[in-house]
């Protein structure tokens, strides 16, 4: 007995027979191609789909790598989030395979992305199109007098340069810190470590801080307490969370940083801390600083 696939399902089957032969697959490097056809910055796109998909942040990013794939309803979802069809989910990301190039504009060279188009001779003076200088394709409008080998821009796109948050994370083990810094830089943060609260307050203003209570170097124990309230001399409206695991081992005095998340309006988490969790609520504090 047999039976006819529905469109649907036929999606769905491309989808799952090229995702066993591609890295990522077909549905993830959909799902990049319709993110970054929408504008989204690359950095977003895990937080996007975690967003849109109500998923942890972990599982979104899982979804745009081979690791775990979307289901067909979680593509419709996504699709129809950004008013398109599953079929020109699957179906565009093929048509829109994009070069990075640049482009003069008032004298400044302006990054782009490009889809490349034929090989062209002579075309009217003003179309765009684009020639490889040095290695690199650069768009420019079409002189006739000009005679350098050049392909036809089918499409231009230009996204907005958006300045990434800058986060300080103290922290006095080295690989919890560079787990912390790892998965900041994921979320799209530009993160620093440090393991000495003299050396952070001396450099420059960060945007927040994630700040380990309790720090020990040289044999000495101390508090973040008082780079708290330097920091919030500096700016007492940025995100400034607190990790400790060391209150359950009477290291740490549950009162003192009880009174110092009320008086300098922090937030707290017991360590090991979940980074999704913990993401989430710097994200909410940008919001609201």
């Amino acid at each position: 007995m047999t039976s006819e696939l529905s469109q649907d399902d036929k999606i769905a089957s491309e989808a799952r027979s090229d995702s066993a032969e591609s890295e990522p697959g077909l549905a993830a490097q959909c799902l990049a191609a319709l993110l970054a056809r929408h504008g989204i910055p690359k950095y977003r796109y895990a937080v996007t789909v975690s967003e849109i998909l109500g998923l942890s942040y972990s599982a979104g990013n899982r979804r745009l790598t081979m690791n775990a794939s979307c289901s067909l309803e979680e593509l419709k979802r996504i699709a129809e989030h950004f008013n398109e069809t599953l079929e020109e989910l699957v179906t565009l990301h093929k048509a829109d395979a994009l070069v990075d190039a640049s482009i003069v504009i008032n004298s400044h060279i302006v990054p782009c992305r490009i889809r490349l188009g034929n090989v062209v001779g002579q075309v009217p003076p003003g179309t765009l199109i684009a020639t490889e200088i040095d290695g690199a394709w650069r768009v420019m409008p079409a002189d006739p007098r000009s005679v350098i080998p050049a392909r036809t821009v089918t499409r231009l796109l230009i996204e907005p340069t958006i300045s990434r948050r800058r986060v300080a994370v103290l922290e006095d083990h080295a690989d919890t810190a560079q787990t912390i810094v790892h998965y900041m830089e994921i979320a799209g943060f530009e993160a620093a470590a440090f393991n000495d609260p003299q050396v952070l307050y001396d450099s420059v203003d960060f945007d927040g801080y994630v700040l380990d209570w309790i720090i020990e170097r040289d044999a000495r124990r101390q508090t973040a307490l008082e780079l708290v309230q330097n920091i919030r001399a500096r700016n007492a409206r940025c995100p400034i969370i607190i990790l400790t695991g060391q209150v359950r081992t009477g290291n740490a005095d549950e009162e003192n940083i009880a009174a110092a998340l009320a008086k300098y309006n922090l937030k707290f988490f017991t360590k090991p801390a979940s980074m999704p969790i913990l993401i989430a609520a710097l994200n909410s504090s940008f919001k609201t600083a």
